[in-house]
């Protein structure tokens, strides 16, 4: 059997370290005001807000009850600076309950008081000014970070899906999922639910499906009804949005099938033993010769489809890479590698690649995770996505803040793909340059954001890449070079401006009609895979997309839980992340373009890079992994020591490194722009002792100096301060963060403590009570180049002595 590429080196174990124990607790830092009032005129900005806070009182007056609900007082409260959710309790005290802060410049809160007695009241204290001594008026900072206030109305409820269905007069009935706002206690919540469901059965209307869940702040109801009742549901003050139900959620794969079974021949088999992946999706051939003893079980668990088979395809391509990789080489040589895992198949989708209208897609997949973890799956690949929910930038989805919250609550890992994009989407014309020039269109356009549930914080998003050089008919040219963007691959950002996608594997790309400049599909710049369809006249086939490279990623998942079977999913998320190698960049051409915006735009279809399996599995000599798990208090810090091994420090002018991956499992809620409920970031510093350490960490003004010229962290010199790419405030937007740093050369020698870096982790309390425990879990990758010494010894040898020396008070 072929070896697997790379396996030369000697394989040898990660290794796990601790960290120095101590008693810490950050001092909160308050935020600053900034330069002064934004409205200076207090008495003015007063009368306005009063006046506006008027007209929403009397709109709530003269309105009438709708399918048979009272009208409840609903604001938008116009912005300026982001109003963080730590200040909730100021819109409580005002009788203002918030119920969505998840952009920067609206909050949306219902008034329990129709009359908003206490927010007039308190409102009417800040026109009359300053009282006594004060030098501002009463509650200046709440009421100086407000512009306007006007009601929450149809036009911010309906989704454009549905507006123009509503413009075609042919639609006399409709099915819409009714999202209703989570007012933060579950019984208020069931009780508008019931509300609403009354209301639409009073007017004929259909029930279809129902979905809570308090964890991440979502309700919704899927109904079918007549168009005045849906047009109706957009004057309901209970309701948030309307949105028409999506239709197919993968596209069709219509290339044609090659190879017999006779041709492939009787292949490896996965150990009874290995590991289990999930596979939500279509289904999978469960005795087709690629996957053939290696498929745990193939089900379904939904009452309106007959069994757990495959009928397009789809799953059954997914789950051969999950088990098999790619396959092109060992296709060629007639070498198969051993699988390292086994699939687990629950089908949601029927012969359309379609959801039934009768069930939310939230249930349906809920549904399915917890059938999965229920038996042991630790990794769970989920191909799909909703193709008319490209992620606008604010609010995170609903598909992906249900994710979040079974990620949280079951331990779970959740491979996602970016979604599939079409160069017509972002390319007027396709000319002699497309080839090249395509990379920049598909990441600036407001077409090609990902869709849910790409955007969900704790899974592992995977956007796709072009595969390496492939001898193609002279007329055809391969759009993109290795390891760029493929020109179908959505792009981020994520919530809150988080990297998404974190990874990127091999997905295929499409090749460029020389003299025409017509875009095509060619054989040899797709991917091959299990062929599932059932009028299919051979076992393999060629297909592209995002959702043939997140299986990639899910694999190497899979080989992980076999070699850590007790891992947490953080841990497993974060030794995917240290293996990843970042991909060329496809701008360093476009010199109108600065280095920041470059790599700013390289992340958002790339993310941190292309992940390794054998890089994410073990160590070897000159690449050594060591991996932590802890539990953190909110606004705490967290100190590690790691010895700078010799090599580093060796005067020869060849590259060495250290990559550093955090990952940590927050609460989130919906509709909030602090959509984590605590924020994570990682520091690294040398030379200095971990006392002066702890107080810069636990405070950037700390008492505690390093020296007379250093009191923060951002008075450091470079030679004490890792300056980690990306930076510390790009990564720690999001849950799943990767910091490199790369020394052309050696490392300057330090007295004192400068044979080893402090690594500092930090938890910032958001919106989570006080004092709560965040887990998390951290690996971090030394390597050196092949011509310096190895390390994987040195290191081991000297982490126990770091273990054991004396513990900080």
């Amino acid at each position: 059997m072929k070896p697997l590429p790379g396996m030369e080196p000697i394989r040898l174990d990660h290794l796990p370290f601790e960290r120095i124990d101590y008693t810490g607790g950050r001092r909160k830092v308050k935020r600053a005001v900034g330069n002064g009032p934004r409205h200076p005129d207090s008495e003015t900005h007063a009368t306005d807000l009063q006046a506006a806070a008027e007209l929403v009182i009397a709109d709530v007056e003269d309105r009438s009850a709708v399918l048979g609900i009272d009208p409840k007082l609903i604001v938008v409260v116009e912005t300026g600076p982001t109003i963080s959710v730590e200040d909730e309790g100021d819109w409580a005290n005002a009788g203002l309950r918030v119920v969505d802060s998840s952009t920067q410049k609206k909050v949306v809160a219902f008034g329990g008081d129709p009359q908003l007695s206490e927010f007039m009241a308190r409102l009417k204290a800040y026109k009359e000014g300053p009282e006594g001594k004060q030098k501002n008026p009463p509650y200046i900072s709440f009421f100086d970070s407000i512009d306007t206030v006007r009601p929450y109305g149809p036009q911010d409820r309906v989704g454009h899906l549905l507006e123009e269905a509503l413009s075609d007069p042919e639609r006399e009935s409709l099915v819409v999922d009714v999202e209703v706002w989570y007012p933060g206690e579950l019984s208020v919540a069931n009780e508008w639910v019931d509300q609403i469901e009354a209301g639409i059965a009073d007017r004929s209307g259909e029930i279809i499906d129902r979905y809570v869940s308090p964890s991440a702040g979502i309700c919704l109801v899927r109904v079918k009804a007549l168009r005045d009742v849906v047009e109706s549901l957009l004057h309901v003050d209970l309701v948030a949005r309307v949105a028409l139900v999506p239709g197919g959620l993968l596209p069709r794969n219509t290339a044609l099938s090659q190879y017999s079974a006779e041709e492939i021949g009787e292949l490896p088999a996965a150990s009874p033993d290995a590991p289990v992946v999930g596979l939500i999706d279509s289904g999978v051939a469960a005795e087709h010769p690629l996957l053939r003893e290696c498929i745990a079980g193939a089900v379904t668990l939904s009452d309106w489809l007959p069994d757990g088979a495959d009928r397009t395809g789809h799953g059954t391509a997914v789950a051969s890479i999950i088990v098999r990789g790619q396959i092109e080489e060992q296709l060629i040589d007639n070498e198969w590698e051993l699988p390292t895992c086994r699939v687990l198949s629950v089908r949601v989708l029927d012969e359309n690649n379609e959801l039934p209208a009768h069930r939310l897609i939230e249930n349906e997949i809920e549904d399915a995770v917890r059938y999965l973890t229920g038996r042991g799956v630790r990794v769970i690949n989920l191909s799909l996505g909703d193709l008319e929910s490209s992620y606008e930038g604010s609010k995170a989805p609903l598909l992906a803040g249900m994710l979040d919250q079974l990620a949280r609550e079951l331990n779970v890992i959740f491979t996602v793909p970016t979604g599939t994009a079409y160069p017509a989407d972002y390319a007027a014309e396709y000319d002699e340059n497309f080839r090249t020039s395509y990379a920049r269109y598909l990441v600036e356009s407001d077409a090609t954001r990902i869709i849910d549930p790409a955007p969900a914080a704790l899974a592992l998003t995977v956007g796709s890449v072009v595969p390496p050089p492939r001898h193609t008919p002279l007329r055809l040219r391969a759009i993109g070079d290795f390891g760029w963007p493929s020109p179908f691959s959505r792009v981020g950002e994520g919530v809150a401006g988080a990297v998404k996608p974190e990874l990127a594997a091999v997905g295929g790309t499409v090749a460029q009609e020389v003299g025409s400049g017509d875009l095509r599909l060619a054989d040899e710049l797709q991917m091959l895979v299990a062929d599932g369809r059932p009028d299919a006249s051979g076992v393999i086939t060629r297909d592209l997309g995002t959702s043939l490279a997140a299986p990639l990623v899910a694999r190497i998942g899979g080989a992980l839980h076999g070699s850590f079977p007790n891992a947490s999913a953080n841990l497993l998320r974060a030794l995917i992340l240290q293996s990843t190698q970042e991909p060329p960049s496809f701008l360093d051409g476009h010199a109108d373009l600065s280095k920041a915006k470059r790599e700013q735009m390289q992340r958002r279809a790339t993310g941190y890079g292309l992940p390794l399996m054998l890089d994410s599995v073990t160590s070897d000599e000159r690449n050594t992994v060591l991996y932590a798990e802890d539990e953190i208090a909110v606004d705490d810090v967290h100190l590690f020591a790691l010895p700078i091994p010799e090599p580093f420090f060796e005067r020869r002018r060849f590259p060495r490194g250290v990559t550093v991956a955090l990952c940590y499992d927050p609460p989130v809620r919906v509709r909030r722009y602090d959509y984590l409920g605590s924020k994570m970031a990682f520091e690294m510093v040398r030379g200095i002792s971990a006392d002066a350490a702890l107080k810069l960490f636990l405070d950037d003004k700390a008492a505690g100096h390093i020296n007379a010229s250093v009191s923060r962290l951002s008075d450091m010199s470079p030679v004490n301060r890792i300056s980690f790419s990306p930076s510390k405030s790009v990564r720690s937007r999001g849950a799943n963060q990767v910091g490199r740093y790369v020394w052309k050369q050696s490392l300057q020698k330090l007295d004192g403590n400068g044979n080893e870096f402090l690594l500092a982790v930090q938890s910032t309390r958001r919106w989570v009570a006080p004092r709560s425990k965040q887990r998390y879990s951290i690996a971090v990758r030394f390597w050196v180049d092949d011509r310096l010494p190895p390390i994987y010894n040195e290191i081991r040898s000297r982490v126990p002595r770091l273990r054991t020396r004396e513990r900080l008070r």
